[in-house]
């Protein structure tokens, strides 16, 4: 079964101090490492209409985490604001209350496949949807696009090939390329992504 689809818009992480600049000061100085690079990439994706959106982390916010645990092992309780701030999907969660987004969201996280199952999920959206891959455990690595089934001035289309694939790994270096333009399809785990045209 082959499925076609749009991506309308794209955005990848291009150095370690994404542009925050549309978020008010008080609120930028509260995000964490992941939460800045989700705000800097979903908003240069974001067409100012209602989305869904999916988030895609294999380890999310690990940051948050780390402090987490150095809090319980020194102080033997955590703060209940951190806490609430250290949960998977906290950083996409924030995006959509700061652009009042109503629809919803799914977070995923399938290990070294994160990025792929995510950008699945997206792809199987019948709305309009924004995709955001985050990670910064080793290195910090982010993209986004806008998803729909509808044409658009400016949209390239593509195809969904459902396949079982052997592939290396480093789906985000290999996703990057794709969106750069730098390679003709994506190859995951279980499809591929072809551009059509």
């Amino acid at each position: 079964m082959n499925q076609k689809f749009f991506i309308y818009k794209t955005s990848v992480l291009k150095n370690e101090k994404p542009d925050l600049s549309f978020v008010p000061m008080m609120t930028r100085r509260k995000l964490s490492p992941i939460a800045r690079i989700t705000f800097a990439l979903l908003n240069e994706c974001h067409d100012g209409n209602e989305v869904n959106l999916v988030f895609a982390s294999q380890f999310g916010e690990v940051d948050r985490l780390e402090s987490l645990i150095s809090q319980y092992t020194n102080d033997g309780e955590v703060s209940p604001i951190s806490f609430g701030s250290s949960v998977h999907n906290a950083s996409v969660g924030a995006f959509s209350l700061f652009k009042g987004i109503k629809n919803k969201y799914n977070a995923i996280s399938a290990g070294e496949n994160s990025l792929s199952a995510g950008f699945l999920d997206a792809i199987a959206e019948t709305e309009k949807t924004l995709f955001i891959y985050a990670d910064t455990l080793s290195e910090l690595s982010g993209a986004a696009c806008l998803i729909g089934k509808e044409p658009q001035a400016g949209a390239e289309e593509f195809e969904l090939i459902i396949s079982q694939n052997s592939v290396q790994n480093n789906e985000y270096q290999r996703f990057v390329k794709f969106l750069s333009k730098d390679a003709l399809e994506f190859v995951a785990p279980y499809y591929t992504i072809r551009r059509v045209g």
